[in-house]
């Protein structure tokens, strides 16, 4: 039976979680494949080769969520990969092979203050049918609150007090948030969506921008419910 890009997104990290190299290069495109971690180079050789130098005392990968948008699949998982323990997985299609593939990673950390980890909560998508509307409802909060700074209609994105947080080191709440927002804004920048993906209520960006004066990623999971933002998961990268 010929397997969905979904099976063939999560065989390449079976291979991974395995440290089997062939399996997991499966379905790559052996012509076009773009690898976007610094840690491996592009097309199937850089795949193996990079697989094959991990090392399996320290070495476990699990996939807790899992999405497709379009020709695109995109994964949260936890484990660990070369002294990472979160990690979130984008893999773009064509004519059934995989042909770019990014992921984003995070240390371990204790769960925050309202005692959620980095990965738990809510798994399975609902609500397909409003997957567009989501997303555009998510671009719009993105760049009117990230990306210009404009805080003054939060009220648009949220209800009452209700945001569950999985960043490490917070407190649920919207209040919370814009504190800690105003906060952040002293030391970082985002300029730019690169990539929004969304399965019905579930909503990925990874923007980029600076911290510190130095290039970053920012990479966010949103759940949506009744067009207001009730949950997220993400961390900052540093290029």
């Amino acid at each position: 039976m010929a397997k969905s890009d979904m099976e063939k997104a999560l065989t390449v990290l079976e291979g991974i979680a395995a440290r089997d190299a062939d399996l997991a290069a499966r379905y790559i495109d052996p012509e076009r494949y773009v690898e976007h971690s610094p840690r491996a180079a592009d097309g199937v050789e850089g795949l193996k080769k990079y697989i094959k130098q991990l090392s399996p005392e320290s070495h476990s990968l699990h996939v807790v969520r899992a999405f497709q948008d379009g020709s695109y699949v995109f994964t949260q998982a936890d484990g660990q990969i070369s002294d990472q323990n979160t990690f979130f997985d984008i893999f773009r299609f064509e004519s059934g092979l995989i042909a770019e593939h990014w992921v984003f990673s995070a240390k371990a950390a204790l769960p925050n203050q309202s005692g959620h980890t980095q990965t738990d909560g809510p798994t399975e998508a609902k609500h397909s049918e409003d997957t567009e509307k989501n997303k555009s409802f998510m671009r719009d909060y993105y760049e009117t609150f990230h990306i210009s700074g404009d805080h003054s209609r939060s009220d648009q994105y949220f209800t009452d007090d209700l945001m569950m947080r999985h960043e490490p080191g917070v407190r649920d709440g919207v209040a919370e948030f814009l504190r800690d927002v105003e906060v952040l804004m002293q030391h970082r920048t985002i300029d730019e969506i690169v990539l929004l993906l969304g399965q019905g209520n579930f909503v990925f960006i990874a923007a980029k921008g600076t911290h510190e004066g130095d290039p970053c990623a920012y990479i966010d999971l949103y759940r949506v419910e009744s067009e207001k933002i009730v949950e997220h998961w993400g961390f900052p990268e540093q290029i």
